[in-house]
């Protein structure tokens, strides 16, 4: 007989301060290391798929100028707002601190580096979008977005994945920790199964 109940749910929040995203050769995973304002770190492992699923929704929010983005057929107005958005973007990268190194904290929540087996954005009107990626040891991890987070992140997923041998898509060089200050939300949901 199985039984399956959620006995509780847990939230807690904190804001974002650091993020390091780096392979390890052992795994052949990236460790997504997130620095929160309680002083305590968040680990989560990253496989090739994951990394991937990642780069798709994200990419395109970054609005950074590379070969693909010249539209020689872009009406006139619109090429205009596309070149306006990639000034933001460049400038918003130039202003982000990729020079300090990450700081480890004291202390990991969940007991160790958790696995994301899934990666999504959720849109809510009037609200910044979030990246939810549910682990293995039934945690799912939400980042509230914003277009600093979004061009670190693609930032750092793209030299880790030059670093791994791993395929994305064009490049934008820059060093692989930023300093960002944005809340995360880690959602725990306890089960417990009799058997």
């Amino acid at each position: 007989m199985t039984d399956s109940q959620p006995i509780a749910k847990q939230m807690l929040e904190a804001g974002i301060q650091q993020i390091n995203l780096s392979y390890n050769t052992e795994q052949d995973r990236l460790l997504f290391r997130v620095g929160l304002s309680d002083n305590t770190e968040l680990l989560v492992w990253l496989t090739q798929r994951i990394t991937k699923m990642i780069w798709q929704l994200l990419n395109h929010e970054t609005n950074l100028p590379s070969a693909a983005s010249i539209r020689v057929d872009a009406p006139p107005a619109k090429a205009v707002e596309q070149f306006k958005q990639e000034v933001q973007a460049t400038e918003t990268l130039n202003k982000l601190d990729f020079a300090t190194e990450y700081k480890p904290r004291p202390a990991v929540r969940n007991d160790g580096a958790m696995l994301a087996i899934n990666a999504v954005t959720v849109a809510v009107a009037g609200k910044s979008p979030t990246l939810e990626m549910p682990c293995l040891e039934g945690v799912t991890v939400r980042m509230n977005l914003n277009q600093e987070l979004i061009i670190a992140i693609c930032n750092m997923l793209q030299l880790s994945c030059k670093e791994a041998n791993w395929t994305l898509g064009g490049a934008t060089p820059a060093p692989v920790s930023a300093s960002i200050n944005a809340p995360i939300t880690i959602v725990v949901d306890d089960k417990k199964i009799l058997h």
